[in-house]
């Protein structure tokens, strides 16, 4: 895959997001938990879990798509909550299951300390051509 350097997500920067893997086989974030990703109960937000996902999705598939001059952003995504997370580094692990011309879906997984699947996910981005006039290659090294 050809060299991507993306802007820095200032979200991503706020939660504290660390990024491990851009491989669309084999994409994965970390995130140490922290008192600011709790909710009242003293769990991990829902929200933060969701967000990881999210954000793991869209960067990974815009890296692969960007090298063609194309664009990928969130079209859906699902996610069930299995069980609450207390405390530690968690990690989220996705997959691309299909790599369409249009679309790209996605599994994920939310993983405890433990290893333990705390939330599952399907996402779908869209991938579109870049706008008119807007040319990508700067960021791809091309």
């Amino acid at each position: 895959m050809p060299e991507v350097s993306l802007p820095n997500s200032p979200f991503d920067a706020l939660i504290g997001s660390e990024w491990i893997s851009d491989d669309p086989d084999d994409a994965r974030v970390r995130l140490t938990m922290t008192d600011d990703h709790r909710q009242p109960m003293g769990i991990m937000h829902g929200g933060v879990m969701v967000s990881l996902i999210e954000s793991i999705c869209s960067r990974t598939c815009a890296r692969a798509v960007l090298p063609d001059n194309r664009v990928s952003m969130g079209q859906n995504i699902s996610v069930s909550f299995l069980r609450p997370i207390s405390d530690g580094t968690i990690e989220v692990r996705a997959r691309a299951v299909h790599r369409g011309r249009m679309t790209w879906v996605w599994q994920a997984e939310v993983l405890d300390p433990e290893g333990r699947v705390c939330a599952t996910a399907q996402m779908t981005t869209a991938i579109r051509d870049a706008p008119e006039g807007v040319d990508l290659s700067s960021l791809s090294g091309g």
